[in-house]
């Protein structure tokens, strides 16, 4: 199979003493033809791999050729895992690595992971960069999200003070560095589809009634949903509340902390549905299985309805924040019904006031 690349055309090829493919190439520098083992078995990796080494070999010469064929002295992109995940501390660490295997894989169009990780760290350019946006068919702030993890990965030069990386590695975090947030300003959700999910829900029953109405009416989030309790629900005089608060005690820690705490009163129609369980609003057994129900089962269910919105739940969240908008015109209301720590958050991206502005009553 040949591969062109930097004015130069190599073939990659299988022999039937190993199964993993071989490049040759002829170089300018020597008329002897060059052999150099890929070290994999994956089309797609070896293709990627050998076009590095072309343009390697093109610009420095045949001496870098030497970096490939000694194993001890290339160092992989398996290699600054491994030492990434030894030496840093943050909890996200296992999440950024694999932001950056996704961004591989879609790069490369291959979901053998451990083919990715022996491709050397020269990989990592702008040009992989546009590859990977070209090619992922999500949205622009999943892009953004992954781009940036991966990036978080070589942020900190006190990691890598043991670990040599190749200059490329600048031009692949810059390459990332100052991606615009995609702003996504919320669209409401038409009333027939918000009808439609509530018959449905009522119909269902059980966990995905309480999570619609947790979500649809009070704003909650899948985290604050899937941790919900019957206790939450207090009588208060002539109402029932619902308290919002860390919980130490049920490991639940709000994402701004006490800033996100909140108590809202509860419509009576609401009530007796609440109370109708035992314990959790989400009836299962684990915080894992009743995680994994809000992330898959519940926002495969938002998905039936209105598919063209990524993030299901959140949707209804900001649907509710909207309505609260519309009802009271204060976004202060609505940035303490949603426990944002700022308003702007609340303003730009969970809530649209889409009423007519009455300026004739203020002027008239």
């Amino acid at each position: 199979m040949e591969i062109k690349s930097s004015g130069l055309t190599g073939h990659i090829y299988k022999t039937g003493a190993s199964p993993k493919w071989q490049l040759r190439f002829y170089h300018p520098e020597k008329r002897q033809r060059q052999r150099v083992s890929l070290g994999t078995t994956d089309l797609a990796v070896a293709k990627a791999k050998a076009k590095v080494i072309i343009d390697t070999t093109a610009a420095k010469g045949l001496e870098a050729l030497r970096g490939f064929a000694r194993r001890d002295t290339t160092k992989s992109i398996g290699d600054a895992i491994e030492h990434y995940k030894k030496v840093s501390k943050i909890a996200s660490r296992h999440v950024n690595v694999n932001s950056l295997l996704r961004v591989l894989r879609l790069a490369y169009g291959t979901k053998d992971n451990e083919a990715l990780k022996r491709l050397p760290l020269s990989v990592l350019t702008p040009k992989l960069v546009s590859k990977y946006i070209a090619a992922y068919p999500g949205s622009k702030y999943s892009i953004r999200s992954n781009l940036v993890k991966s990036r978080a990965i070589f942020a900190h030069p006190l990691l890598w003070q043991d670990f040599e990386l190749p200059d490329n590695i600048k031009k692949f975090a810059a390459a990332t560095t100052g991606m615009p947030a995609p702003v996504a300003t919320f669209v409401r959700i038409d009333p027939e589809i918000l009808a439609k999910m509530d018959e449905s829900s009522k119909a269902i029953g059980g966990a995905t009634r309480r999570a619609f109405l947790l979500t649809r009416y009070l704003g909650m989030t899948p985290k604050e949903v899937a941790y919900c309790r019957r206790g939450w629900v207090e009588e208060r005089s002539d109402r029932h509340v619902i308290v919002i608060i860390e919980r130490p005690e049920e490991d639940l820690k709000l994402k701004t902390g006490y800033k996100r705490g909140r108590v809202m009163s509860l419509p009576p129609w609401m009530v007796p549905e609440l109370l109708a369980v035992d314990d959790y609003m989400i009836d299962r057994r684990t915080p894992g299985l009743r995680k994994a129900f809000m992330d898959r089962n519940f926002n495969a269910w938002v998905r039936e309805f209105i598919p063209d919105r990524r993030s299901a739940a959140y949707e209804l969240r900001r649907q509710a924040g909207s309505d609260m908008l519309n009802a009271t015109g204060k976004i202060s209301v609505v940035q303490h019904m949603l426990g944002h720590a700022d308003p702007s958050t609340t303003a730009k991206f969970y809530a649209v006031f889409d009423r007519e502005v009455d300026v004739a009553a203020v002027w008239a």
